[in-house]
């Protein structure tokens, strides 16, 4: 695999979570707990072949998840994760390289399994859905505002965190397997596309990188390119 000329190496590295970090889409478990199936609606969102924003809704609605749904999320992604992310995590940290989750999935779930692989609380961004505390309705309003229940969100919240913590976006890496995540590429200065999971061929003709084993250790020698 050869790096594309001027690559300097990353300073921060954002993961997409969902068929990245784990094999499985939390919200498909959700529906799954529920006895519903939005499978379809995911693989057509994550493949660009419709918006996300006009998924993230009727998704919701159809699995109206409960608190103690999402928690048992947590132990799925655990149960799925890839094997050797929380290691190559570490070791980008130790090079001084920030890491952060940019994620489409729901927040409570999300935020829980990503700080069990090394990423901060304040690392971690999702889709906020604060089931516990609110009404589904009002819940499902929260997290449809959200820049990343939408297209176009990633690369928003991306240059929002570049901005605050006063990095090139041109020193950022993504890497993720979706539409969602190829369209933050032309703003940063690389994204990988991820095949491990779930190959999808959008991804795979467009990502500069791509890698298509279920591991994260070529990454880093990419990461740390410098």
């Amino acid at each position: 695999m050869s790096l594309p000329e001027g690559w300097p190496g990353a300073e921060i590295v954002f993961f997409d979570c969902d068929s990245t970090l784990a094999s499985i889409e939390g919200i498909d478990e959700l529906a799954a707990l529920r006895g519903v199936d939005v499978s379809a609606l995911t693989a057509a969102a994550m493949a660009g072949e419709i918006p996300l924003n006009a998924v993230f809704r009727k998704r919701l609605e159809a699995i109206a998840p409960s608190a103690e749904d999402l928690e048992r999320v947590v132990d799925l992604y655990w149960q799925h994760r890839l094997p050797d992310a929380a290691e190559v995590i570490a070791k980008l940290q130790a090079n001084r390289v920030i890491c952060q989750v940019i994620s489409g999935g729901l927040e409570p779930a999300v935020s829980p399994f990503a700080q069990r692989l090394g990423f901060a609380e304040d690392a971690i961004h999702a889709v906020p859905f604060p089931r516990a505390s609110l009404s589904l309705e009002e819940a499902i309003d929260v997290a449809c505002a959200h820049p990343l229940a939408r297209d176009g969100g990633k690369p928003e919240i991306i240059a929002q965190v570049c901005r605050e913590l006063g990095m090139d976006p041109q020193r950022a890496m993504l890497l993720g397997d979706g539409a969602s995540d190829l369209e933050a590429s032309a703003n940063i200065g690389l994204f990988v596309g991820f095949g491990g999971f779930v190959c999808r061929d959008r991804i795979r003709q467009q990502a500069p990188l791509f890698l298509e084993q279920p591991s994260l250790a070529p990454l880093l020698p990419i990461a740390l390119a410098r």
